[in-house]
């Protein structure tokens, strides 16, 4: 399947998650350094990030971060037994079935730490992101291995990295046996224009990909190696 045409790759890879899964066994050794941070809401678990001078992960990052983690640590590998909260943006549009994927969302990396409402009000059309349609696609079910290599919304997340993404995929696929899973289970039809941020579920939740619910729920963020 072919990427958007409106996709603009991610312009931040260059972490500390991607410099590390270039020296596992440097990972190995800083793995301590490496925690997740929980907090009741998700301007909380941000703030707490501002305080360590940690930048929160987008999707993708969070995805580098369990490749290495598994690298490092295999099936013992941490990251995969909790979900990770990101910076990535899911932007719903009011009574349809369109959302944009916005990798890095400002407002999200720079929500002010009193906020405590359940979602970013926004205006869907001013909003800058890739556009997909739920209607679409395979969205709201469980997926097999090859589907989710060649899923669009998969792809975006991603940055378009296919290459990662399939690392990723296989070593899921293989660490759990299981046949499906790493669905795409979003909103449809918002009473408004919304934002909500993207999360990685854990494997009790097959790995699926959502938005956190609400932003006023409790969130986990990774925070990486200083």
């Amino acid at each position: 399947m072919k990427l958007p045409k409106l996709f603009v790759p991610e312009k931040d890879l260059e972490n500390s998650v991607e410099r590390l899964l270039k020296e596992p066994v440097e990972f190995q050794r800083k793995y301590d350094l490496i925690e997740v941070i929980r907090a009741d809401t998700y301007a909380k678990g941000i703030a707490k990030l501002k305080e360590q001078g940690q930048k929160p992960f987008t999707f993708s990052e969070n995805i580098e971060a369990r490749i290495a983690d598994y690298k490092a640590n295999g099936k013992n590998a941490e990251l995969f037994q909790t979900y990770l909260d990101s910076v990535t943006g899911i932007a719903y549009k009011a009574h349809s079935t369109k959302f944009k994927l916005i990798l890095r969302f400002d407002r999200l990396e720079n929500i002010t730490a009193g906020f405590n409402e359940s979602f970013i009000p926004i205006n869907y059309g001013a909003e800058q992101g890739v556009e997909l349609d739920s209607k679409k696609g395979e969205y709201n079910r469980d997926l097999t291995r090859e589907e989710v290599k060649n899923h669009e919304f998969w792809l975006t997340a991603m940055g378009g990295n296919k290459e990662k993404l399939a690392e990723y995929v296989d070593i899921w696929f293989e660490k759990t046996g299981l046949y499906k899973g790493m669905g795409v289970y979003l909103r449809s039809n918002t009473s408004q224009d919304k934002l909500r941020a993207l999360v990685l579920y854990d494997d009790n939740d097959d790995s699926s990909a959502s938005d956190n619910g609400d932003l006023d729920d409790s969130v986990q963020f990774v925070s990486g190696a200083k």
